[in-house]
């Protein structure tokens, strides 16, 4: 059964507020099983500011949701614009570095970097991991993870894994202990801050992904960063998808069409019920995809033992 969310997942607050009505629940399906999302709210922690969807499944549903996805539904050929981030500044390190993609899925983030780099991975799903380690990467246990095995790393890479994580800031705290002392923590995740988001966030793409159970805000990341013993060194906000022209401008005229149809403005009374193409926006339960806007962040954090107040790449760790 669905579980409620009694406090925020980074900070343990039981203090917030809700963002907005409640959105229409929704059923997702993972091989042949079928998973349902109640109808929810989404709250915003009154201390941290991270936004988190008030029921989610239970831990046992989640497991058999990931026990049951096939990895590929994550996948795509080339990259995503925030991964082409990330490699640009894995990049900027000297050869040789030692880097560590956690929820690195078939490895295909890293595999590009081989053999110029020491590339390591994490992964829970078995058949992924067994790919990525096709490809060339060392893989590693959470065991091992957690008991430090694994040695210091240049860099630690989280790719759309934050949003997915009951427990974030243990996490972050465990890759933190196996940061060089100037090592970087890449994490591209949800921008709770986006425009589109902030409108209403029950009903922003983002969460309705039934997995995604929570969103990074500026203010949360802060929070993290002093919790984890790292330093908030950059926020950049990105698209996720690389949209053509077209599917950009079909989107914001939908998106346009619905909000004006929700807030039942003097243009949604008058004008868009005569036209045929947006007119259909007056029925729909929740708001159309919209994802050709800044909805994501690469968050950049620094080592606190190391020079946090430059730029400057982090030097070779090798093991």
């Amino acid at each position: 059964m669905p579980k409620r969310a009694e406090k925020c997942a980074v900070c343990g607050c039981v203090e917030k507020r809700v963002t907005g009505p409640e959105a229409p629940g929704f059923r997702a399906t993972a091989g042949d099983v079928a998973f349902e999302q109640p109808p929810y709210h989404i709250y915003e922690c009154t201390q941290c500011g991270l936004l988190y969807r008030d029921v989610i499944l239970s831990a046992d549903e989640f497991s058999q949701y990931y026990a049951a996805a096939k990895y590929e539904g994550w996948e795509t050929a080339g990259y995503y614009p925030t991964e082409t981030a990330v490699l640009s500044v894995l990049r900027a390190l000297p050869p040789r570095s030692r880097i560590l993609d956690f929820g690195c899925s078939s490895g295909r983030l890293l595999a590009g970097l081989l053999p110029e780099y020491d590339c390591h991975g994490f992964e829970i799903n078995d058949e992924a991991a067994a790919v990525a380690a096709m490809k060339g990467l060392r893989m590693f246990s959470l065991a091992e993870i957690e008991a430090g095995e694994a040695g210091k790393f240049a860099a630690i890479v989280l790719v759309d894994v934050f949003e997915h994580l009951s427990d974030p800031v243990e996490t972050l705290r465990t890759l933190t202990r196996l940061l060089a002392p100037d090592g970087v923590l890449l994490l591209v995740t949800g921008n709770g801050d986006a425009p589109a988001c902030r409108r209403d966030p029950a009903q922003f793409w983002y969460f309705r992904i039934i997995e995604h159970v929570c969103m990074l805000t500026r203010r949360s990341a802060e929070f993290i960063a002093a919790e984890s013993g790292l330093k908030l060194a950059s926020w950049q906000t990105l698209s996720h998808y690389k949209l053509t022209l077209r599917e950009r401008l079909v989107q914001r005229t939908q998106d346009f069409a619905y909000w004006q149809f929700r807030g039942r403005t003097l243009l949604a009374r008058t004008v868009l019920p005569f036209i045929p193409l947006l007119r259909r926006a007056r029925l729909a339960a929740v708001a159309p995809a919209y994802t050709c806007s800044p909805d994501h962040v690469l968050a950049i954090f620094r080592s606190s033992l190391g020079e946090c107040g430059d730029e400057r790449a982090p030097t070779r760790i090798n093991e």
